[in-house]
């Protein structure tokens, strides 16, 4: 029974040294099988990847600034008409409300003329009364002056000829009475005349204060004209902007008004330059003078300028010599610009003659004839490859072509 177990266990130890021998066989075949099947990675150089961009050639000429600016519309000509004599209000011209124009030299509105009529009748009645007088005076002298012969012809003493004896002091009265009664008379005639007001100047109306019917007194306000026939416009620029500005033009340097809040356009001339700087933005103001910004009588213009209005200029400046115009989108940061030199990209500093809101002009660090990248690009690095946008498509165009 003992030599049956022996038997028996003999195959069993041999199963299990052979079950480890087996795995370590079929795993290293796995091993084998899959590293013969794996796929082999190829190496490669790395290609340089080319940036496709639009250029524009830079060319060399002359051009000329404009200053861009924002202003305000002022009255050249601005009074507040008050009355020289007092009176009712009798009439008033229908153009006698904000907004109204009128003429220069036409009615405005008059006050009650009657007790100016009055005045000057009687002030004619007194002058009358004087001149009277001086005739009168006039021939007592004549008379004192013959008596004054005879009663020396009689005398055996000569007589004198003084000037009470001869009434000068009576015809100086008379004279100096005349004198009086003139001038009572043309102040009568003036003060009936300022009855009727009347425009100073080709005017608008801006306020109204008395309508008909008001007692007015002397020196009280009637209303606030300011002139038609030149606006100014208050622009602020910097300093900068000031000096591209020729102050010296003939006639001014041309200007280009637009409204912000409409679509009117008008032209205009500098004329000065305000003699102090704005205390806030450190900034001068350039006054611009418009004319005839609302049209005329005749012909009223289709957009009015408004005073008070604010505006947009379009100063023309001073011609810049031998610089490079560009978009200002060709302008990059710490004014650098792209340029693409045989295929790669050179980042360049410029020194700038002015820019613009649109514009940028290069006086110098860009030669003519180089071109300017126009293109934006993500990430610029210097000398990394360029290709133009019209190589490209001629490259393109062959490969199709060769196909």
């Amino acid at each position: 029974m003992s030599e049956n177990k022996a038997n028996s266990s003999f195959p069993a130890k041999v199963g299990k040294a052979l079950v480890p021998l087996v795995l370590i066989i079929a795993g290293g075949a796995a091993w084998s099988y899959f590293k013969t099947t794996a796929p082999v990675m190829q190496r490669s150089t790395p290609q340089r990847k080319v940036a496709v961009v639009d250029v524009q050639t830079a060319s060399l000429g002359n051009a000329r600034a404009v200053v861009s600016a924002m202003g305000t519309v002022v009255a050249a000509r601005e009074v507040t008409l008050k009355a020289q004599v007092s009176g009712v209000v009798q009439s008033v011209a229908d153009a006698y409300v904000p907004g109204g124009r009128i003429a220069k030299g036409a009615e405005l509105l008059s006050l009650d003329p009657a007790d100016y009529q009055v005045a000057v009748k009687k002030a004619q009645s007194t002058l009358a009364d004087a001149k009277a007088a001086l005739a009168i005076e006039q021939g007592s002298q004549n008379i004192a002056r013959e008596e004054l012969r005879l009663l020396s012809e009689l005398s055996a003493e000569t007589v004198a000829e003084t000037d009470l004896a001869l009434r000068k002091p009576q015809l100086q009265q008379a004279q100096a009475t005349v004198a009086s009664a003139e001038a009572d008379l043309r102040q009568a005639m003036l003060d009936l005349n300022r009855t009727v007001v009347r425009a100073p100047f080709n005017a608008m109306i801006v306020e109204r204060d008395v309508n008909l019917g008001t007692y007015v007194g002397e020196q009280e306000s009637l209303a606030t004209l300011v002139g038609t026939d030149t606006f100014w416009v208050e622009a602020v620029v910097s300093l900068e902007q000031l000096a591209l500005i020729d102050l010296n033009h003939p006639g001014g340097c041309p200007v280009t008004i637009r409204s912000q809040a409409s679509q009117g356009q008008w032209g205009g001339k500098v004329v000065q330059v305000a003699g102090k700087l704005n205390d806030s933005s450190r900034m001068a103001t350039v006054i611009i003078a418009v004319q005839n910004p609302l049209g005329t009588m005749a012909k009223p213009a289709a957009s009015r300028l408004m005073i008070d209005d604010y505006v947009y200029a379009d100063i023309t400046g001073r011609e810049l010599n031998d610089v490079i115009e560009l978009p200002r989108a060709a302008l990059q940061d710490d004014d650098t610009v792209w340029i693409n030199s045989d295929n790669t990209l050179d980042i360049r500093k410029v020194t700038l003659a002015w820019k613009s809101t649109d514009k940028v002009y290069i006086k110098s660090g860009l030669t003519a004839g180089e071109q300017v990248v126009m293109s934006n690009l993500a990430t610029p690095v210097q000398g990394m490859a360029l290709k133009r946008v019209d190589d490209a498509a001629e490259s393109a165009a062959d490969a199709t072509a060769g196909e």
